[in-house]
């Protein structure tokens, strides 16, 4: 095989390499992952392409080196994907943070304080705190209700944490 036909054959790897970087951006945004990383990858993806098109034209370097560049540059992606979607999967199982000062319950009112034994619920990223357990399976019970009420956006209950547990609760199907 001629150096030529070499040449096309890393030029065509290399796109598939971007058009894969590009398919992870992609990825990021409809799987809810935070926006630095789609930037960093975006970033460092249209650095790639920039760095092949000037060496296309410049024709300084072969094309091997850029399509080690290229190389380089997906696995950089690929890192940055794994430790983005391990990122969101610990914030799914990790314990809440206490109550910030002047949360309070939105069953009763009452503040709610970290040495207390709060409970917590969770829909995705937003957190509700309550005083009690009881107000939590309170809330639970009517939840159309206190959404009317309190004017809150949770629609429904995907875990629970209690004071002193390690982990989250799953809420089976009680709510929908």
């Amino acid at each position: 095989m001629d150096q030529f036909s070499v040449g096309h054959i890393l030029m065509i790897f290399s796109r598939v390499f971007e058009m894969l970087s590009f398919g992870i951006i992609l990825l990021f945004v409809f799987k809810g992952i935070g926006v630095r990383y789609i930037f960093f990858v975006a970033g460092i993806t249209l650095l790639g392409i920039f760095v092949s098109v000037i060496n296309f034209f410049s024709k300084k370097y072969p094309v091997e080196y850029s399509f080690a560049f290229e190389t380089f540059v997906f696995f950089v992606v690929l890192a940055t994907a794994f430790y983005a979607f391990m990122e969101k999967r610990e914030k799914k199982f990790l314990p809440p943070p206490p109550p910030p000062k002047g949360t309070r319950c939105p069953v009763c009112s009452a503040f709610v304080k970290k040495e207390d034994d709060y409970c917590v619920a969770r829909e995705g990223e937003e957190l509700l705190y309550f005083d009690s357990c009881e107000h939590l399976e309170r809330f639970i019970e009517d939840l159309e209700a206190y959404r009317k009420l309190r004017n809150i956006s949770l629609k429904r209950v995907e875990g629970i944490y209690r004071k002193g547990s390690r982990a989250w609760e799953i809420v089976e199907n009680k709510i929908s």
